[in-house]
């Protein structure tokens, strides 16, 4: 045990002794989820900057409105028309110069309903142009409200009849945004770090170096490893405060900011998420450094781990493959990796469970001590060590 803590302080030393792993381990996660979230916002805020300039004043005309409709028609923001020339409104309506114009018959009166008699409003729009088309929609609505009615529909202010729940939409999409986001700031940071640690000592020959000395090549392989699990937790932490701190940023530019609270509970099992998850991903990264020549060829392989990452997290995002995912049930926590991501999104999305959590946690901690068990076996190989 003396052997692996000494191998892990000795790799960590040389970690925090360089100026730009320090930027790596600590701020490069952290930009880069924050970095993302933020060019989100950004983007909203623009599309909604520019439909706002995009918007034309509306210009709507009456003629021969009665008097008891006057304040319908302002709050539509339909004026007198100053003239009475019908033929040259609409021509200009046609043009799309003007928006709306409304013709009330002479002598207009309110009937009954069934009536013989019934009073005829002529409206005049263009439905290729969309403030035309809106404002001829609200006022049909307006004008239908204002009719003799036998019944009324949705008409008690206290009650909300639209169901629609918005926070789900939004935890919805944090859900395909996120586990790829964190994951991928947590697999660029490890994966040159593993690759330089195992790969980078065999092709400077500093590997063979270490292997003559009396420390076992387990306890080696282990300090090694456990070094770059330190660096993942580290990573994983900055990747973590990045989303915490830019959501409610990101959740204001979509209107939805009530959308982004959770709970300790919660934020806990994210967390175990992302350190558990990325557990995994050194594992993999590690072996991969292990069976490489070089750094070159390590980095070359650890890619394979981006369509491992990617793939669930947005295929998930997908309602048909989400419904299909949702059947296989506890299998989804058995999968490394994939765990992890169904995991985040079950926590943003608030339809999480504790089982699937614990199951979760142990799969991926129990993966990951599989790897490096892997690959100290590896560094038994002459053939792999010597590259």
């Amino acid at each position: 045990m003396r052997d692996i803590i000494t191998v892990a302080k000795k790799e960590i030393k040389a970690f925090f002794s360089d100026k730009a792993i320090l930027l790596q381990m600590f701020v490069l996660p952290f930009i880069f989820v924050f970095g993302y979230c933020m060019l989100m916002t950004s983007m909203m805020n623009a599309q909604e900057e520019s439909s706002e300039e995009l918007e034309k004043p509306v210009v709507a005309y009456s003629i021969n409105a009665p008097e008891e409709f006057k304040d319908a028609l302002e709050e539509l923001k339909i004026t007198p028309a100053p003239d009475n020339d019908i033929k040259g409104y609409q021509d200009q309506i046609k043009d799309k110069k003007l928006d709306l114009l409304m013709v009330f018959p002479d002598g207009f009166k309110m009937s009954e309903p069934g009536a013989a008699d019934l009073s005829n409003i002529d409206i005049y729009y263009n439905s290729q142009k969309s403030n035309s088309m809106e404002l001829y929609s609200k006022t049909t609505f307006v004008f239908t409200t204002m009719q003799p009615r036998t019944f009324t529909f949705n008409e008690t202010e206290s009650n909300t009849y639209d169901l629609f729940d918005s926070d789900a939409m939004f935890r919805k999409l944090l859900g395909g945004i996120i586990p790829l986001m964190v994951f991928m700031a947590v697999y660029l940071v490890c994966m040159n770090l593993a690759a330089n640690s195992i790969a980078g000592d065999k092709e400077k020959g500093f590997l063979n170096t270490l292997l003559i000395t009396p420390i076992k090549r387990g306890s080696l392989a282990t300090g090694k490893s456990l070094s770059i699990l330190i660096v993942a937790i580290i990573a994983s932490c900055s990747a973590f405060i990045g989303m915490a701190v830019s959501l409610p940023k990101l959740a204001k530019a979509m209107d939805m900011g009530e959308a982004v609270t959770y709970s300790a509970v919660e934020y806990v099992l994210l967390f175990g998420a992302v350190i558990t998850g990325s557990f995994m991903l050194v594992a993999v990264l590690l072996i991969i450094s292990t069976i490489a020549k070089d750094v070159k060829q390590a980095t070359t392989l650890s890619p394979i781990l981006l369509f491992v990452i990617m793939i669930p997290s947005m295929l998930n995002a997908t309602e048909s493959f989400s419904e299909s995912v949702e059947k296989l049930g506890t299998t989804n926590y058995l999968i490394p990796v994939w765990n992890s991501v169904k995991l985040l999104q079950d926590v943003i999305r608030v339809e999480y469970n504790l089982s699937d959590a614990l199951i979760t946690f142990g799969i991926n901690i129990a993966a990951a001590a599989l790897g490096i068990f892997i690959v100290g076996r590896l560094f038994n190989k002459e053939k792999i060590v010597n590259g």
